[in-house]
């Protein structure tokens, strides 16, 4: 075969592969899979946000972290239900809510979507927990309005500059290849970059990674991957030291991307907070140590109970 033969198939080979990444699955399909009958759909400001509102008592708010989705919550919500009321959402670009309407993914923009949500719940004060990105949004909420935050939960949250990211998260940064990011999923990569999410990777099952890939193919979630990381992110930690809400801090001290030297920051930044760090955990504690996590969060909400 010829040499620009070779070329032309490599091409074509490579294009189809990219299509093929590219392609959405049915949003009707997967609406139907991963959503359940607590499920909602509200619209804000163009955007339609699907969120579980479940149980009755105090309202607890939990966010979820990049390329995730309020499922990453399903262990804790379990435990705390029967006593509280529990909110979570798929934050836009993510999960069954899709891409934000106008492209708006600085941190800025994730704190008045939420606050216009919780206006829309009826919500006035709540305790607010955050995982990762979702953290960087609940610290950045309780700074903003301290007087509707009874009390603040951070679990290896972003908050100081990185280092270094995750390498989907490197690569959508970068020029061109986040063009590329924009329309290539294959499932592999899912599955590669869990197993240095947990640091059990025996919990990095056909399911989970699953859940991640096909929720990311949901329309116009894989274009707005490089946008979302794209955002000012990791500029802001001089900020840190004006929360003044009782804040908890719950930290894998095996997390790769998110040091542990992190934790014990916010602790020393954040006056009136506290720490647990878990060994052998990475980057997501409530799914990784769920009924230990669980039962610091808790007892501290307790402590901080509506007065």
């Amino acid at each position: 075969m010829m040499k620009g033969t070779w070329v032309s198939a490599l091409a074509l080979t490579t294009s189809l592969f990219l299509t093929a990444c590219a392609e959405p699955i049915e949003q009707s399909w997967l609406e139907q899979k991963y959503s359940n009958s607590t499920s909602r759909f509200m619209s804000i400001d163009g955007n339609r946000v699907h969120y579980r509102d479940e149980g009755v008592g105090e309202p607890l708010v939990l966010i979820h972290g990049t390329a995730s989705s309020l499922h990453t919550w399903d262990k804790w919500v379990q435990g705390l239900k029967p006593n509280y009321r529990v909110i979570r959402m798929d934050l836009p670009g993510f999960g069954l809510t899709g891409p934000d309407r106008a492209d708006r993914y600085e941190i800025e923009d994730d704190v008045r979507l939420l606050t216009a949500f919780l206006a829309r719940l009826g919500i006035e004060k709540v305790h607010l927990a955050g995982s990762s990105l979702g953290g960087r949004i609940a610290w950045q909420l309780a700074l903003e309005y301290p007087e509707n935050v009874e009390s603040l939960t951070l679990l290896n949250a972003l908050g100081y500059p990185q280092e270094r990211w995750p390498l989907p998260i490197e690569m959508a940064q970068w020029p061109i290849m986040d063009k590329v990011m924009a329309s290539f999923s294959p499932r592999f990569m899912y599955a590669s970059g869990l197993k240095d999410v947990y640091f059990d990777e025996s919990l990095v099952n056909d399911r989970l990674v699953d859940r991640y890939f096909e929720l990311s193919r949901y329309p116009g979630n894989l274009a707005a991957f490089p946008e979302r990381v794209q955002a000012r992110l990791d500029k802001d930690a001089s900020l840190i030291s004006g929360i003044r809400v009782p804040t908890l801090i719950l930290w894998g001290e095996e997390d790769k991307y998110f040091p542990v030297e992190n934790a014990h920051q916010f602790g020393a930044d954040i006056a009136n907070s506290r720490v647990h760090v878990y060994p052998d955990v990475g980057h997501l504690p409530m799914e990784e140590v769920p009924e230990l996590s669980l039962a610091h969060f808790s007892a501290f909400i307790r402590e901080n109970a509506v007065q």
